[in-house]
């Protein structure tokens, strides 16, 4: 997985000073004193209060989004956000561009890190770093919400998190394969299909392992017993899942999963689609040529 770098900021969030003027209220005086120094809990409580009292207050609404993009909450910055760009003035453009890149440079070294730890084999240490770096990307994208790059960093960041949860899920269901038991697989299978996202490429691997076990599991079935048609029931139940996947954006999920559909509808009876599938394979296949 590959995400787009930005340009480093010129801004560092944590430093930031606000000057203190005489015609504010106790509120954003009190504010202003507590995210000079620092102390960003404080700041967001007060800003809060501010906002309540004086709903017009642009710089409450903006100061208010930057305590909680320090406080790590994205939800909160992006609710404040709205109100502040429901106003209509945009003074602070300038300092929103400036914190956007500080947002997404951490974002993006925590990525970083969160790749050599994956090196290591640390998987647990690796999801808490791309944990972190998703918090910042996401506080980036509420900041900035046209910033459509940053939403495919967001989604890429979750599929690369959900590869690594799933790992030991599908490795286990992959050694029971090898021992023939294909139930147990599929089991560890679908456990692993309540950890990730539909439709993200470790949802995709997962139902790609539950139809091939489920293949495999109903040839099984058969060499055991040619006159026995359940195994029909393992082939139904891997039908739903190939079919899905003839949807993914990936062309090597879809030329895979059209290969598993012949054996599928000639094993059903079902030799129309069956031809069907025979030629979008081909013509996925002339496609990646």
């Amino acid at each position: 997985m590959r995400l787009v770098k930005a340009f480093a900021a010129l801004l560092i969030l944590a430093t930031v000073s606000i000057y203190v003027g005489g015609c504010n209220s106790a509120e954003q005086t009190t504010a202003k004193l507590a995210y000079n120094q620092g102390d960003y809990k404080k700041a967001e409580t007060e800003f809060d209060k501010e906002t309540k009292n004086n709903p017009l207050n642009e710089e409450a609404w903006f100061y208010l989004a930057m305590s909680r993009a320090q406080l790590g909450n994205p939800e909160g910055v992006k609710t404040a956000m709205d109100q502040y760009r429901k106003l209509g003035k945009n003074t602070f453009s300038v300092e929103l561009t400036e914190a956007w890149g500080t947002m997404y440079d951490r974002g993006y070294k925590q990525y970083e890190d969160g790749e050599k730890i994956a090196k290591t084999g640390k998987d647990d240490e690796a999801v808490k770093k791309f944990e972190q770096s998703l918090i910042n990307f996401d506080i980036a994208y509420a900041i900035q919400p046209d910033s459509a790059f940053v939403k495919d960093n967001i989604s890429a960041l979750n599929g690369r998190m959900n590869t690594i949860l799933v790992k030991p899920t599908i490795d286990r269901g992959v050694e029971l394969e090898k021992n023939g038991d294909f139930g147990g697989a599929i089991a560890e299978y679908n456990k692993g299909l309540e950890k990730v996202t539909k439709g993200s490429g470790a949802y995709e691997v997962i139902i790609y392992n539950i139809s091939l076990a489920n293949l495999k599991w109903g040839e099984k079935m058969r060499e055991a017993n040619p006159d026995d048609a359940t195994y029909k029931d393992k082939y139904n139940a891997a039908l739903p899942y190939l079919e899905e996947l003839t949807s993914s954006k990936d062309k090597d999920n879809k030329l895979n999963a059209y290969e598993l559909l012949i054996q599928v509808y000639a094993n059903l009876g079902m030799n129309d689609k069956a031809q069907d599938a025979i030629k979008m394979r081909d013509q996925l296949k002339s496609e990646n040529k």
